[in-house]
């Protein structure tokens, strides 16, 4: 089945959530160069913290203190995100089926690369903390790939819902 044979009530529903879903989704981009900079320091950063850099910072409002993540932060944030993410891929895999432009094994793997992607990268937030922080650069390729695998499904899915007609 192709978006073509779905009715046009379908493929509304299909058009506003990934718009939705891509607005959500690129926010949540966002928030992680604001906290990272999209940089291994930066990550770092984010789970060590920066405590034992106190100097004459902390005393100024517009630095941003990060204590280090515990057990308890890191559990309940990698929990979050790995279910909402399998949701999100779920949702957008099921969508992407339907598309005619990416067939075969590039589908396949655009389907389902993402949830390699997605232990990778919010499991190895882990191995950041408590095991070696040269990991961040492997979580940075994979968050990388998941994104590309996010922009081009919902990319490709919008392009056909939109442009192509019957």
């Amino acid at each position: 089945m192709f978006f073509s044979t779905l009715n046009n009530n379908i493929k509304k529903l299909f058009i506003y959530y990934l718009l939705t879903l891509g607005v959500g989704f690129s926010l949540g981009v966002l928030y992680v160069y604001l906290n990272s900079e999209f940089s291994s320091n930066g990550m770092v950063e984010q789970y060590l913290g920066n405590e034992e850099e106190e100097d004459e910072r902390w005393n100024d409002p517009k630095y941003d203190y990060k204590p280090s993540k515990t057990l308890k932060d890191l559990v309940s944030h990698t929990h979050e995100h790995i279910t909402m993410f399998s949701l999100i891929f779920l949702s957008l895999g099921f969508i992407f089926s339907y598309n005619s432009i990416i067939t075969g094994s590039w589908k396949t793997f655009l389907i389902l690369e993402p949830f390699i992607s997605i232990i990778i990268t919010f499991g190895g937030f882990f191995i950041i903390r408590y095991i070696n922080i040269n990991f961040s650069y492997i979580i940075i390729i994979s968050s990388l790939l998941m994104y590309l695998c996010f922009y081009i499904m919902l990319f490709v899915c919008l392009y056909e819902l939109i442009f192509f007609k019957k």
